[in-house]
């Protein structure tokens, strides 16, 4: 079975302000994917990066704020999502030759190879039925030899998860946001998405051609991980 989420009305509409409230460190994990890609590609070097979900392009307008060097290809299917990309990057960079592609990353072409690709808060959405295993597979397929996977999401599994996913609604209270509304937020955590363990992860990914990951950043329900393309 294969699961994909668009964001529509609403829910693209205040993506931007909804996900710094609900991953504390949405902007600091943003400040640190560019130097992350950069010490591993080398920031002068032409490079094709690839990112997944790129949603309303805070990825690609944080790799542009860092270097000119890479061509950058989003790809999202949620044409709402997309739009709001698109007008950031004409309002920051009119001139930019980044390519934004409104559909699923299986509808790229095989031919084109990417060196890297990122994958932000996207994989909590699919079900561990073959859809998460489908996404890592389609990734796999348009990337190089040695080419990197960066990604960010909720994470965990049993009391630790538990326990973190309390943690983050003790913060959302003290900070004074609505009861109602953290209340709700956690029951669409543990009701609508699928979080999986990181060893659970690590499974996937070796079974679609990458090598173990290592985990670059931590903080509450979320992880970030770097994995290597093997063959």
């Amino acid at each position: 079975m294969k699961t994909v989420e668009i964001f529509e009305g609403p829910r693209a509409q205040t993506y931007d302000q909804s996900i710094r409230v609900w991953c504390p460190e949405y902007d600091s994990i943003q400040g640190l994917l560019p130097s992350l890609l950069g010490y591993h590609l080398g920031i002068d070097d032409e490079k094709n990066v690839l990112i997944v979900g790129s949603g309303t392009g805070a990825e690609i307008v944080n790799l542009l704020q860092f270097t000119s060097a890479w061509k950058i290809t989003g790809v999202d299917p949620s044409p709402e999502m997309a739009a709001q990309a698109e007008t950031k990057l004409k309002s920051a960079y009119p001139d930019h030759q980044c390519e934004l592609v409104t559909g699923l990353v299986a509808d790229l072409p095989l031919e084109e190879k990417w060196d890297a690709a990122l994958s932000i808060l996207v994989f909590h959405f699919l079900p561990d039925d073959g859809s998460k295993l489908h996404l890592l597979q389609s990734i796999a397929q348009r990337l190089k030899k040695g080419a990197l996977l960066v990604m960010v999401d909720i994470f965990g599994a049993g009391e630790s998860f538990d326990y973190n996913l309390e943690l983050l609604r003790a913060l959302l209270l003290g900070k004074g946001f609505d009861p109602q509304m953290v209340e709700g937020g956690i029951g669409h955590i543990r009701q609508s998405l699928f979080p999986i363990s990181q060893e659970r992860l690590v499974e996937l990914l070796a079974e679609t051609g990458f090598g173990k990951p290592h985990i670059f950043t931590q903080s509450l329900i979320f992880g970030g991980w770097i994995a290597t393309k093997l063959s």
